[in-house]
């Protein structure tokens, strides 16, 4: 009884000694705030103002310091003495209204941006762990369209569109610029990324001119700290595999379906007595077989691991930022793998008053393996259509003959190396000099320098097969027939010079921005190459060792300079009404005198309208709200890195022994014409409108984001096809005219409810592409077709209008010769004349859609409570077409080999099913039979929802972390794309397009990871 007698006496003591602390919360404006997060300080204790701005506490401390945060507001700490209520007046946080991103060659505020900008803190980056840095940004902003069509180790870069596909033969790639030079994103470590600006429109990217028709990717890496020395140290690691693959039938499902395909074409089956043979015995994998080639190609282990340490520190004087990383990743075959270090250090310096200096140093080395004899997507293509029963493994390891002695599992493991060794470097200085005030002087100068070396060892394999008197294996043969080894290295450099002056000055209420500049750029390119066979060995990899007379050597260099002037004048008064002019004048070495400069100017203007008097009545609930508009040219002159592309106005020759010719009894040495010059062509240009709103509401806890634009793309280059007798390839042409069009809407939420803050960010955007002019031409290939009033690369093809039923129908319908019941019936549309004429030929193909993603989407949550963290992203297209062909819907096809069949295929035609879902069972090839022509029946939403990231994580409290010195310290799980809705072919991804059964699946991703802050 004692103890609880004295526990009854501490709580009355504590409870006598409690009081109840109240108070209310308002902003500047005396108007109450609700949901203010009222905490006491050092303690959990703590509530939320209610829509009144009202609180109250319960406390046990005399004088209470209470902690209060809201979004958009300073934080304040305030002491409670006595009981009477608290006012606590919150201030406007100037870091909203300060905020600036970074621009072309600077910095503005937010709220003065007139262009249309997307920014990424860095910081979201690394809450997705991917190889590459491009897949980070994918659904991250509006407009910004980043498509995978691969997993593959060093080449699952993504296609990025900004704003929908800019040009038909110039390029679509956005201009990537980290520290404002040119880069690969696959080349940066998100670990090192401060934040990224994608600018959109012609306004924000003027002043990139030639370089910026299709979006410009700005990336602002960090840099040193005067705050003595700090070190981070970032790793991740964990293992990869597809997220998805088709399911195959089994050997003897193959055999007894591949004999019905036999017996509809006419012929005799082919594997009756295998048949017999198999289900008496079953498969030894000696003399018969079931194998499971998925699992025996995709045997590697998918692990990746990254590792990242960075290091900052400095005095007023200098500071800098080190960072070192290690990305190491092994693919779903044998001797696929893809390694990256990637150094870095930033300098800057202050070497007198008004005088600055930095130095950048980039170091990056790629290290990309493959098997010798294959490419890992035709390996997997091989996996996923080899069909079972042909010999893979014998139950003693040895190799099986494969499909004509070609065994992808011998390839993936036996077969020698690919390696690409690419070796980049960057050095960067800068100069920063401000004689007086508002004006700064700015120089830079970089050098940027990569070498790709290629070797391709190919080795002979040892092929087996049965010897089924003996009872033993025997050597059938060495594949390939021969040796050989190629060795190619190519240098590839940009030289880039760039000089301007920036003045500011305010004058009253008047803020002006004036900006000029020039600029220079040479970019160089040159290869080797040579390639012998027959090595005297494989164990000595080297052109030496191979047969000279089986020798081939290449060489060739190509260079291409841009001299360009700039230049902004941006004004602002009283932050409300905004104005911005941008020009560019490019000239190219690509184009000649009288076409080589272009000029591409903008014009942008917005208006703040919640600081006019007349929102005042609002402004507690809409409390920023702007519009904006814009309007300007870009140019483009991207035609590749190839001889004709530096070189579009210069006929180009190839020389070889096929061009020699006999001239006065003698063979003299030939050339040929490649390519047909045009000396008149010129710049070809983007026009584009945007005209936008922004908004912050609810003290900037919910901001929203809207735009519409349209681009209209003009002069396009362009190769128009000649007459074949002319013997050259066309050249190039300004014609015809293509147009985007699009709307784009971003909304944030954040708010915090005591110690739980979160944030909820969705997106939402469409663009349409038209080709609206092309001079009368239309260009074909295969099943796609550019043609005026449709997107470029529509698919073309066929109506399909189901499945004939019965021979009556087939004697009674428009049809191919051949056509029987069970194959896919397809629409008369037109003739010769225009009209239908009871024919299917190719007057009945029409525009079937496009693969163009509509309607992409994304939504991000994101939660803090405590120590704890997580992120949930989802990101999908809303409509899209996409078509199959080839291994993916046709049985028992594949070029290059025998293909089998999928699960899903078995719901095929019969009289005994006539609703099945594919067309009778056939072995015919594509040109014979006429179920597989391009048409409508193979082409299926390519729409998806994908849960793209899922991150949990944990940071340890500081009173723990502070004892080992370490500020924080923090663990998380990650997945990335863990599950996908579609209603694409099973086992097909439908964010490849185009699949024909020739690829490497996206990946589905497991990582662990820690972040440690000293």
């Amino acid at each position: 009884m004692l103890p609880i007698f004295m526990l009854l006496c501490v709580s009355s003591g504590v409870l006598a000694q409690s009081r109840t602390v109240s108070g209310v919360v308002t902003d500047a404006a005396k108007e109450p705030l609700p949901g203010v997060s009222v905490i006491v300080k050092g303690t959990t204790n703590g509530s939320s103002t209610d829509v009144e701005g009202r609180f109250s506490l319960q406390v046990t401390e005399a004088n209470p310091v209470l902690v209060v945060n809201y979004i958009g507001y300073e934080s304040q700490e305030v002491t409670v003495q006595g009981n009477s209520p608290v006012t606590i007046v919150l201030q406007t946080s100037a870091k909203a209204l300060e905020e600036v991103v970074v621009v072309g060659y600077g910095t503005q505020k937010k709220v003065n941006l007139t262009g249309s900008v997307s920014v990424v803190d860095g910081g979201e980056l690394t809450k997705r762990p991917v190889a590459s840095t491009g897949l980070a940004l994918q659904g991250i902003a509006p407009g910004v369209n980043v498509q995978q069509q691969s997993g593959l180790p060093g080449g699952d870069s993504p296609t990025i569109r900004i704003r929908g596909l800019g040009s038909i033969a110039a390029g679509s790639n956005p201009l990537v610029l980290v520290d404002n030079v040119e880069m690969s994103l696959d080349a940066i470590d998100p670990n090192n990324i401060e934040s990224i600006s994608i600018l959109k429109d012609a306004a924000a990217a003027a002043v990139y001119g030639s370089k910026a028709a299709n979006g410009v990717v700005l990336i602002t890496t960090k840099r040193g700290s005067a705050k003595g020395i700090n070190v981070q140290y970032n790793m991740y690691a964990g293992w990869q595999k597809a997220t998805n693959m088709p399911d195959k039938v089994n050997a003897l499902d193959h055999m007894k379906y591949f004999d019905i395909a036999q017996v509809n074409d006419g012929n005799r089956p082919s594997f009756t007595d295998a048949i017999a043979r198999y289900e008496a015995t079953g498969p030894d994998n000696f003399s018969l077989f079931n194998t499971d080639w998925v699992d025996e190609v995709l045997s590697n282990n998918g692990a990746m691991q990254s590792h990242n340490l960075i290091l900052t520190g400095g005095t007023d004087k200098i500071k800098t930022f080190a960072s070192g990383s290690y990305l190491n990743q092994n693919g779903l075959t044998q001797n696929t793998n893809y390694q990256r270090i990637d150094f870095r250090f930033n300098t800057d310096m202050e070497l007198a008053k008004g005088l600055t200096a930095s130095m950048d140093l980039v170091m990056n080395r790629g290290d990309r393996t493959w098997p010798g004899d294959s490419s890992p997507g035709f390996l997997i293509r091989q996996a996923v259509g080899l069909p079972a029963y042909v010999p893979g493994r014998f139950n003693t390891g040895e190799y099986g003959a494969g499909w004509e002695n070609r065994n992808p599992i011998a390839q993936a493991e036996a077969s020698g190396f690919n390696d690409k060794i690419t070796n980049s470097r960057i050095i960067s200085g800068t100069l920063r000099y401000t004689p007086i005030e508002g004006l700064e002087l700015f120089a830079t100068y970089s050098i940027n320098r990569a070498n790709e070396r290629s070797t391709n060892l190919i080795k002979q394999y040892q092929v087996y097969e049965p010897d089924l008197v003996n009872n033993v294996l025997k050597l059938k043969t060495l594949y390939p027939p021969n040796t050989s080894i190629s060795d190619m290295s190519t240098d590839i450099g940009q030289d880039l010079f760039r000089t301007q002056a920036t003045y500011n000055k305010s004058f009253g209420k008047h803020n002006l921005t004036l900006l000029g500049g020039f600029s220079t750029e040479d970019n160089i390119y040159n290869f080797i190459n040579g390639s012998r066979a027959n090595l005297l060995t494989p164990d000595l990899p080297y052109l030496s060792s191979g047969d000279p007379a089986t020798q081939i050597a290449l060489s060739g260099a190509r260079r291409q300079t841009m001299v360009s002037l700039y230049s902004r004048i941006a004004y602002n008064y009283d932050e409300k009404y905004l104005l911005e002019l941008n020009g560019r004048w490019d000239a190219s070495s690509r184009f000649q005198d009288g076409n080589r400069w272009g000029m591409f100017p903008s014009i942008s203007a917005g208006w703040r309208i919640s600081q006019e008097d007349f929102w005042e009545g609002i402004s507690g609930v809409v409390n920023e709200a702007k519009i904006r508009a814009s309007y300007g040219a870009l140019g483009n002159q991207n035609l590749g890195s190839s001889t004709f592309g530096f070189y579009p106005t210069y006929p180009s020759y190839a020389a070889g022994n096929a061009y020699n010719y006999f001239f006065d009894n003698s063979v003299s040495p030939g050339y040929v014409l490649l390519d047909t010059p045009n000396r008149g062509i010129l710049w070809e240009t983007s026009k584009i409108f945007d005209i936008g709103a922004d908004f912050g509401l609810l003290n900037n806890q919910l901001s929203i984001t809207a735009d519409y634009f349209s681009r209209d793309i003009e002069d396009m280059l362009q190769r128009i096809p000649i007459p074949n007798y002319v013997g050259a390839a066309a050249p190039y042409v300004n014609a015809g005219t293509m147009r985007n069009t699009g709307w784009e809407l971003g909304v944030t939420w954040k708010d915090d409810i005591n110690d739980f803050h979160y944030q909820i960010q969705a997106n939402l955007s469409d663009v349409k592409n038209e080709v609206t002019n092309l001079n009368g031409q239309e260009y074909v290939t295969g099943n796609l077709i550019g043609r005026e009033g449709y997107a470029y690369n529509s698919y073309y093809g066929y109506i399909a209008e189901g499945l004939f039923q019965s021979q009556d129908e087939v004697n009674a319908s428009p049809r191919i010769a051949g056509n029987k019941p069970g194959d896919v019936k397809y629409r008369d549309v037109s003739g010769p004349n225009g009209i239908p004429d009871g024919l299917i030929d190719t007057y009945d193909r029409v525009v079937l859609g496009n693969s163009m993603p509509r309607y992409e989407y994304s939504a991000n949550f994101a939660a803090q409570y405590k120590g704890f963290d997580a992120t949930i992203f989802f990101q999908g297209i809303g409509k899209r077409d996409n078509y199959m062909s080839g291994t993916g819907v046709q049985p028992f096809y594949s070029g290059g080999f025998q293909g089998t069949m999928y699960e899903f295929q078995k719901d095929f035609w019969t009289p005994e099913n006539p609703g099945a879902a594919y067309p009778q069972l056939s072995i015919k090839n594509v040109s014979d039979n006429p179920n597989y022509r391009p048409s409508s029946y193979w082409i299926k939403s390519g729409a998806y929802l994908r849960l793209k990231n899922v991150v949990l994580g944990y940071t340890l409290p500081k009173e723990l972390t502070q004892k080992v010195k370490i500020s924080s310290w923090r663990f998380y799980a990650s997945a990335q794309n863990l599950f996908t809705w579609d209603n694409f072919y099973p086992g097909f991804d439908p964010e490849i397009n185009d699949n024909t059964g020739d690829f490497y699946p996206i990946m589905k991703t497991f990582t662990f990871g820690m972040n440690i802050k000293f």
